[in-house]
């Protein structure tokens, strides 16, 4: 007779990893992209073990070579993918077209966005992933919960953002139970799962209220109302390592209306 087989447990064991595409917007990061992306897939990546990991760079036409740091890069990393886009069209639009390579190119099953300048630690994705693994559909980066903080910020900065940051989920979801449960709706730094939630999104760059920072706000709030299993992580959200901000006092404007719009869709 035949030896019998756990054949379960070894289907289980040559089952395919799931694929998590990390996936970062630059315009002009040729002095951060480099080193990033040395950090992301020779410490960050191998570190997570029950996941393929994949980087996804969308270069917006960058003036100073960003793009040309990556394609070095990928003669080394095979986890390494470039987009260039045709021309700059915004943060948002750069990751809806992002969205749409990740699922239809690298077969995602969880799209993370990540910033390009180090200000969101590289050890934040493992973690974000652990709650997708514990059954969670949408994960973002908190600053406002314990363990949660902005590094080195000016008090007239963090006030600024505190606030704008208030407004924004009072505007998304009062009186909702979603305003208690976010707490940093303009947080930049989301893993989500595709099946049943990326891919019912519209990815159309027109149908964003906002193509620049605002597209957070409006990604947050037709990705619950699709109704994801949410959790927050802190977010110890650092200075960027080099180059220049691209915040400007228009910024939070920007988000607020963005954030008007949206709230009007959903009434």
């Amino acid at each position: 007779m035949p030896k019998k087989t756990n054949s379960w447990l070894n289907d289980a064991m040559t089952a395919p990893k799931q694929i998590a595409v990390v996936i970062i917007p630059t315009y002009n990061e040729a002095e951060n992209i480099g080193r990033l992306t040395d950090e992301l897939c020779t410490k960050t990546f191998p570190s997570i073990n029950d996941w393929q990991m994949k980087l996804l760079i969308v270069d917006g036409k960058s003036p100073d070579g960003t793009a040309e740091v990556v394609k070095k890069k990928k003669d080394h990393y095979v986890c390494l993918h470039l987009l260039e886009e045709k021309q700059r069209n915004g943060l948002g639009a750069a990751y809806l077209e992002g969205f749409k390579y990740a699922m239809n190119i690298l077969q995602a099953d969880v799209v993370i966005e990540f910033d390009g300048d180090f200000q969101h630690p590289p050890e934040t994705i493992g973690e974000l992933l652990e709650k997708i693994n514990g059954g969670y559909d949408y994960v973002v980066g908190s600053r406002n919960i314990p363990g949660g903080s902005e590094i080195e910020r000016g008090l007239f900065r963090h006030l600024l953002t505190s606030f704008g940051g208030f407004l924004a989920r009072f505007i998304l979801f009062f009186p909702s139970s979603k305003f208690w449960q976010v707490t940093d709706a303009t947080t930049g730094l989301k893993a989500t799962r595709v099946q049943g939630f990326v891919n019912e999104l519209n990815l159309n760059s027109e149908h964003l209220k906002s193509k620049k920072f605002g597209y957070k706000v409006q990604l947050l709030s037709e990705t619950l109302a699709l109704n994801a299993r949410y959790a927050e992580i802190p977010l110890q959200f650092q200075n960027r390592a080099a180059g220049m901000s691209k915040f400007e006092m228009s910024t939070i404007g920007e988000i607020l209306m963005a954030c008007m719009r949206t709230r009007l869709q959903t009434l």
